[in-house]
């Protein structure tokens, strides 16, 4: 009888123990999906949040490709505490109760593509997450959480404005050297319509910025 009892027990306590894992390893954060972004303007996306823990706070880092960067943070109305920012790494605490729920949005974060990304698929990605649960417990995830993030080409506006900024002057010139150095192709840096990227184009450029 007592070794029944003893096995019951513990097979009470595996159970517990094994919920308490499924409901630690329910708490994660991730991007909304994929985004579809135009080189040289700025998207905005979600970050969501699935917990099965009342969560306090929550750290992540932006992995973002070369030419795509952090522009700013803000909360939504299902996380009502204030982010913080250092670098591309995002931080917010309350002390108040977390959101909770499956996939629900709790931020929104907005990043610029340079107008110099070439189209085409490349990988934006939450790192580095640790959430921190009522409990004072701390649940952090070892592998990334990565979307994919699809560049459309450049919208014509100022021929020879590479960088988005509406301004046509040295700026351009560092962006249109980049793309010739990583031998990539664009549209918008093709200044001479010939279907190359090359110094025929830097000779373009070179004369538009000098006839302003």
């Amino acid at each position: 009888m007592k070794r029944k009892f003893l096995f019951v027990l513990l097979a009470a306590l595996t159970c517990i123990s094994a919920n308490a894992a499924l409901k630690r390893q329910n708490n994660y954060l991730e991007f909304s999906g994929e985004v579809t972004a135009t080189a040289g303007k700025e998207v905005v996306v979600n970050i969501l949040m699935t917990n099965n823990l009342t969560i306090t706070s929550w750290q992540t880092e932006l992995v973002l490709p070369a030419g795509v960067t952090f522009v700013k943070v803000e909360n939504t109305e299902n996380w009502a505490d204030a982010i913080t920012t250092n670098g591309n790494v995002l931080f917010s605490e309350t002390e108040t109760a977390a959101a909770t729920g499956q996939k629900v949005a709790v931020a929104k974060v907005t990043l610029k593509v340079d107008a110099s990304v070439v189209a085409g698929e490349y990988e934006i990605a939450l790192d580095k997450i640790v959430m921190t649960a009522s409990d004072e417990s701390t649940i952090a995830q070892t592998e990334p959480k990565a979307v994919k993030l699809v560049v459309e080409e450049a919208q014509q506006g100022v021929v020879g404005d590479l960088t988005g900024d509406e301004k046509v002057n040295a700026a351009d010139i560092q962006a249109l050297l980049n793309i010739i150095a990583a031998g990539e192709y664009s549209t918008a840096a093709d200044l001479t319509g010939d279907e190359k990227v090359n110094a025929a184009d830097i000779q373009a450029l070179l004369n538009i910025i000098a006839n302003q």
